[in-house]
């Protein structure tokens, strides 16, 4: 039975919220360990702080989540010889193993997820989530993926 919608805006918001909850749910479980293994086979060390920025987490979250890693052989952390305070990541070999695992489970649950479509709808439904998103960071809903862009944007100082 197909469920009425008083506007095609309510029938929108309902899809975007049953796909949200599909996505956590197949949210390939590791997801913030996911972002982190990536991000330092990207970049190389990286701080701690710099880290738990970039994947907006609180500092006692980074830190629970790099000792499991750690202690799982995934990422190694070392005294920053600059600032006796701070600690350097950096990925293990593990680490690029897990994540390119990791990376691939994703693609293809991310394949399965949208096989419904067309290569070209795919394009088009992107083009079009593309354009909305564009739309809320112009009314200000929206200000990208970091927390620093977004404090940037609204003129606060990191």
């Amino acid at each position: 039975m197909k469920k009425e919608y008083r506007s095609n805006e309510e029938r929108i918001f309902a899809g975007f919220r049953r796909f949200n909850k599909i996505l956590k749910r197949q949210e390939f479980g590791h997801h913030g360990q996911t972002r982190i293994l990536n991000i330092l086979a990207e970049k190389g060390a990286v701080s701690q702080r710099d880290l738990q920025e970039e994947v907006e987490i609180t500092s006692s979250s980074a830190s629970e989540l790099l000792t499991k890693m750690e202690d799982h052989g995934l990422i190694k952390r070392t005294a920053d010889p600059a600032n006796a305070k701070s600690l350097i990541v950096e990925i293990t070999e593990d680490g690029k193993k897990r994540a390119e695992q990791l990376n691939a489970e994703k693609a293809e649950k991310t394949k399965k997820l949208f096989a419904a479509l067309s290569e070209t709808e795919k394009e088009q439904f992107a083009e079009m989530l593309d354009k909305i998103q564009a739309s809320w960071y112009d009314e200000g809903l929206f200000y990208g993926d970091s927390r620093r862009h977004r404090n940037k944007h609204l003129g606060k100082t990191c």
